[in-house]
């Protein structure tokens, strides 16, 4: 079942929240819609639910224009933000409300309800009411309601926004095999990059109602369009720049004299030989980067500043000093190792590894 939003456009007096954004979701694949507060994410999700007008544009599902029909003909499902749920229902009672609705046996019903709340590990607190659960307990009861009527489309706005470490990773390995298992074509906002490329098939980008980008989330995370999509999804690290000198000496530019004292390796050679470097910025991921101890002539030498334990990786900010470059390169715990790091008077080298792509933005004002 596929969702085309074609030129949505809405506006809320002189505030435009949309602005002709057009996307395509193939049939059962999971889409995350990202960016930051106030770009447009829910409001586009509203649209497309039906439970939002647009002022401008079409909602096509599965190749059916359903702009102007009413939501409770769209065979979706919403799973709200702040959850929805009905007060005066346990939390059974608010799984069972739909499956009721659609006539489903007492026998299929208990089966299927009874599978997703020992799945989302919600089985214990099927007799409680909403007033007595956590924020993550809700939000896993309005995914398990949402789930029940099995759906043709699932909107997620923010699923495991209230979820910690564990129950977090579980939930997103579990959801993305079930939405698969049982062919749910579904688009998830969520301000989580991380989840976003573990879980989705393809990412789309929104930046002040206006879609920038949208493809899978390697070729958004190596190739991004522009130096805002490129930050949002991780860290990118800016190769500094050479001054550029007119006047030669003994026949050599004192520009290429810079750039051997800087390094001999051959991408930084074609980076700082090319012309339009007053112009661009460039960047590379922290991966790209080859972080050795021992003595690497092709290598930039940097000094330890600090480093930063962090929970799953480690951050040495480094500094280069013949170009005053400070950066900082996040590796896991064992780089950390193999690196044999005595003490911060310690000298290391750094390099980009072959083949790196590499991301050149114009000069940010």
């Amino acid at each position: 079942m596929s969702i085309l939003v074609y030129r949505v456009s809405k506006s809320l007096g002189s505030l435009r929240i949309l602005d002709r954004v057009s996307l395509y979701i193939p049939e059962f694949s999971l889409i995350a819609l990202l960016g930051p507060s106030g770009s447009g994410k829910s409001s586009l999700l509203r649209i497309i639910a039906g439970l939002d007008n647009c002022d401008y544009g079409k909602i096509w599902l599965h190749g059916i224009d359903m702009t102007d029909v009413s939501t409770q003909y769209r065979r979706m499902s919403f799973v709200f933000q702040h959850y929805a749920l009905f007060e005066h229902m346990t939390v059974y009672e608010n799984i069972s409300f739909g499956l009721q609705l659609r006539g489903f046996s007492s026998h299929r019903m208990k089966n299927e309800i009874n599978d997703l709340l020992n799945c989302l590990r919600i089985a214990d607190i099927s007799s409680e009411y909403p007033t007595r659960l956590s924020g993550g307990q809700k939000q896993r009861v309005a995914l398990a309601r949402s789930l029940a009527i099995q759906p043709d489309f699932i909107l997620l706005d923010e699923p495991s926004g209230a979820l910690d470490g564990e129950l977090r990773r579980h939930l997103s390995k579990w959801l993305k095999r079930y939405l698969q298992d049982n062919e749910i074509t579904t688009i998830m906002v969520t301000h989580d990059q991380k989840e976003a490329i573990l879980m989705a098939d393809e990412i789309v980008i929104l930046k002040d109602g206006r879609l920038l980008q949208q493809g899978k989330p390697k070729n958004l995370y190596d190739q991004p369009i522009n130096f805002f999509v490129g930050s949002f999804l991780g860290l990118l690290i800016e190769i500094p720049k050479l001054e550029k000198f007119i006047s030669l000496k003994n026949g050599q530019s004192q520009t290429t004299k810079n750039l051997k004292k800087f390094a001999f390796d051959p991408t930084w050679v074609k980076i700082f030989a090319d012309q339009s470097m007053n112009k661009y910025q460039f960047f590379l991921r922290p991966y790209e980067f080859c972080i050795k101890s021992d003595i690497d002539l092709e290598g930039t030498l940097v000094q330890i500043r600090t480093i930063i334990y962090k929970r799953t990786f480690v951050q040495p900010d480094l500094f280069a000093t013949s170009f005053s470059w400070n950066l900082t390169i996040p590796i896991g715990y064992q780089s950390l190792h193999n690196l044999h790091i005595k003490s911060f008077h310690q000298t290391l080298y750094i390099k980009p590894r072959l083949h790196v792509f590499l991301r050149a933005y114009p000069e940010q004002a």
